[in-house]
């Protein structure tokens, strides 16, 4: 298995670690609950440098960023950031993806780690005109910080302006006593709170997770990742979102530039006014509804849960599931250890700060 730049720093700190898409990951150091309940009340921070990065320049950069995502690219302003898909021919979702502008003709592009062979190579196969993708992922390391207290930390250690950033920027980064080539970060996150990524040069990036930690800001694994991210109702790729699964199906219909052409927009446009599934929230009544577990309605199977935990800040066991989009949502239930257990769908997200 792959290990990230921080892999001994988190073996020194107690964490336990686990396979995830081919790297091992810390998956906690206390317990999920503890370093949950952090993040949504103070500060958290993870390493996310199983994560991949490319970086895509050139004169037609912007047109073909167009072709290969399904939002609009053209007219974004310059330190922006935005989330959008690539999809595959069918209009089924290859990846969802964070797309940064820094300047015309220079992007990045931040996609998930099961995916990054996947993507580079499709991105590179569907190229058109002037642009270069580069693979940055192995010279950088990406640290999430999380939580109320993130920009306050933050500022504590940065010489840029970094309380005065907009949600969805990013921005060079200029930090107090760490020099580096290249470090930058945006106010983005995937946990439902304020908080940012800071994109730093693997050489630097021990110092810069020291320099956090020595701040009280609690190192978090990838369990509560997934916990805090489900609370705020945001899809994980392989669960929510993937090649057979395509955008309208998990209300992401607000996304779609119709006005452009892209990658997947004739098979896509069968479902614009009639989606076939519906992507909804709820509360298991009892017990603990886990991925994959089916969703029944009259003892008739109409759908699956993709994902499920229980919640730390409601204390309660929540979850998403896909279903058929003709049915009603009252009197579902869910399969859990052989047994058929009532659960209450809810409106999405759970969780918003």
């Amino acid at each position: 298995m792959k290990r990230t730049s921080l892999y001994y720093i988190h073996k020194k700190n107690g964490a336990k670690f686990t396979e995830f898409s081919g790297w091992e990951m810390p998956v906690q150091y206390t317990s999920v609950i503890s370093e949950h309940i952090a993040v949504r009340k103070f500060v958290g921070m993870f390493d996310t440098s199983h994560m991949g990065t490319f970086i895509v320049t050139g004169f037609d950069a912007e047109k073909f960023l167009d072709y290969v995502t399904l939002g609009n690219i053209s007219g974004m302003p310059d330190k922006k950031a935005r989330y959008s898909m690539f999809l595959n021919e069918n209009g089924g979702v290859k990846d969802d993806i964070i797309v940064y502008k820094f300047d015309v003709g220079y992007y990045m592009i931040v996609v998930n780690s099961g995916n990054l062979s996947k993507d580079f190579d499709w991105l590179n196969k569907n190229i058109c005109g002037n642009v270069k993708v580069e693979d940055i992922s192995h010279d950088i390391c990406l640290i999430a910080v999380q939580g109320p207290e993130a920009v306050n930390i933050l500022q504590s250690i940065s010489k840029t302006n970094i309380s005065s950033m907009k949600y969805f920027t990013i921005s060079e980064l200029q930090l107090n006593n760490i020099n580096t080539y290249f470090c930058r970060i945006a106010r983005t996150g995937y946990t439902g709170e304020d908080g940012f990524e800071i994109f730093i040069s693997k050489e630097n990036v021990i110092e810069l997770w020291d320099t956090l930690a020595n701040l009280s800001v609690k190192m978090c694994g990838l369990g509560c990742r997934d916990t805090l991210r489900l609370e705020a109702c945001m899809p994980l790729h392989g669960h929510e979102i993937n090649e057979e699964i395509n955008p309208i199906d998990v209300g992401f219909q607000k996304m779609i530039n119709w006005d452009k052409n892209f990658i997947g927009k004739n098979k896509l446009l069968c479902f614009k006014d009639k989606p076939s599934k519906k992507l909804i929230a709820f509360e298991c009544l009892s017990g603990i509804a886990r991925n994959m577990s089916s969703v029944f309605l009259d003892n008739t199977k109409v759908g699956y849960v993709t994902s499920g935990s229980f919640s730390p800040t409601f204390k309660k066991a929540i979850g998403m599931a896909l279903v058929n989009s003709k049915i009603t949502i009252n009197n579902l239930e869910v399969e859990i250890y052989n047994s058929k257990r009532r659960i209450k769908v809810v409106n999405r997200p759970f969780y918003k700060r």
